[in-house]
């Protein structure tokens, strides 16, 4: 059995002994990581949480770590074709063989322990990045924070890059309580960056429980426009001014906390280095834009209602849009739908897989849109709504924009991906 294989194997024996179902707490895993000699991932550790941007801001402040010449590693959830998007060292993707012999320790040390499936992925990223001796760790938390499997690893900054309601069932129905539940990754004495410019009482409550110093966007640091695209004004006192090139995919706010993070590493920034990590910065999966079949296409991961705002607000005003939607029936897709619904001259539902997943049908009936509102088509598969998209976009001169769940912008990316192999092998 080849390194691939037997990845997939244990991947697969992952999903059935081991599953996916939330099973909050810290007192398992961080026993298992005990038992593994508490590994550290990083000499330093950046911990980003948030309802939306967290990838975001990880990319932002591993390219801008990078180009300083330190040696960075990444762990980030979910990923959206390979398993190996979760661990990332040095820009590379953790290799099979390597995430397989952290399973297989984890396996010796778990004992009679048990562990999801999330548990188990985060314990072989802080083995891997441990074993890289790296100058620094950033850790993406996959769900809130005070519970999070990330939080056994106490950071020496924190990131919160923005909240809202998402996740309800397991973090609270208002702002206060999910932000509770987000500053849980806050540690005594250590500074604490906010991107969201109407923080919860119950953060700022946390910090001065802490004294964790707090940098809020909009105050203590900003992006501001500048002659070059942007300015960050940031660092310990806000005496720290960079002319930056924006990632333009990504929204500044995102790009400040990150900027702002990796000033409170004690790092002097060179702003030659800033501006090439930052122009050649792409996320795949997040506001990404490309164009294939002779058709522009923007393809992001806004499962929420926020994250269905800022999509919105980033589609070019002068383009006429279709767009795929697909999301998980636990999601508010009731506030959702209407936003990107009012950008597109048809809107193509697609399902869900999965216990949480949906049909098309039973998404459009959550989503009732108010007269007069585009056509609303129901598809069996995303890979069919694409197909009917892409003919009448090619037809109208349109743009279409897939959006939702990360399963189906990940679907949409591998169709695209092969029709364009297809493409070429025809030409």
């Amino acid at each position: 059995m080849n390194a691939g294989s037997h990845l997939d194997h244990w991947l697969a024996r992952l999903e059935h002994l081991h599953p996916k179902e939330m099973d909050l707490g810290l007192d398992r895993v961080r026993t298992v990581w005990r038992r593994l000699g508490a590994p550290r991932p990083g000499r330093s550790v950046v911990t980003v949480a948030g309802t939306n941007g967290k990838g975001s801001v990880v990319a932002a402040l591993d390219a801008i770590l990078r180009a300083q010449g330190l040696s960075v590693g990444v762990t980030t959830s979910p990923h959206l074709h390979r398993f190996n998007e979760r661990i990332v060292i040095g820009g590379k993707q953790a290799p099979d063989d390597a995430i397989v012999a952290a399973f297989e320790r984890i396996e010796c040390a778990r004992a009679d322990i048990s562990l999801t499936y999330f548990e188990f992925a985060i314990l072989a990223a802080i083995e891997l990045l441990a074993a890289a001796d790296l100058d620094v760790a950033v850790l993406e938390v996959g769900l809130g924070g005070r519970l999070d499997a990330v939080n056994i690893i106490d950071a020496d900054v924190a990131v919160i890059s923005s909240i809202d309601l998402d996740h309800e069932a397991w973090l609270g129905s208002d702002r206060e309580a999910i932000g509770r539940e987000k500053a849980g990754i806050l540690r005594r004495g250590h500074p604490v960056v906010i991107g969201d410019r109407d923080v919860p009482r119950s953060v700022l409550a946390r910090a001065a429980e802490l004294d964790a110093r707090v940098y809020r966007i909009g105050q203590d640091f900003d992006w501001m426009e500048g002659s070059t695209g942007g300015v960050f004004e940031g660092g310990v006192d806000r005496s720290f001014v960079l002319d930056c090139l924006p990632a333009a995919h990504l929204l500044a706010s995102n790009l400040a906390c990150a900027l702002q993070a990796a000033s409170l590493l004690s790092l002097e920034l060179d702003p030659g280095h800033v501006h090439h990590a930052l122009s050649g910065l792409q996320l795949p999966g997040r506001m990404q834009r490309l164009h294939a079949g002779g058709v522009d296409w923007v393809l992001d991961v806004a499962h929420n209602p926020q994250a269905v705002q800022a999509l919105v607000a980033h589609l070019d005003e002068d383009r006429r849009w279709l767009a795929v939607f697909g999301a998980f029936a636990d999601k508010r897709v009731e506030a959702m739908v209407p936003p990107l619904a009012e950008r597109a001259e048809v809107l193509f539902l697609v399902p869900t897989p999965g216990s949480r997943g949906q049909t098309a049908t039973a998404l459009a009936e959550r989503t009732r849109l108010k007269e007069p509102g585009p056509p609303v088509l129901c598809f069996a598969s995303t890979e069919a709504a694409l197909l009917t998209a892409l003919d009448q976009a090619r037809q109208s001169n349109l743009g279409i924009v897939v959006a939702g769940s990360f399963t189906v912008v990940a679907t949409a990316a591998a169709w695209l991906e092969e029709s364009a192999e297809r493409d070429l092998e025809s030409a």
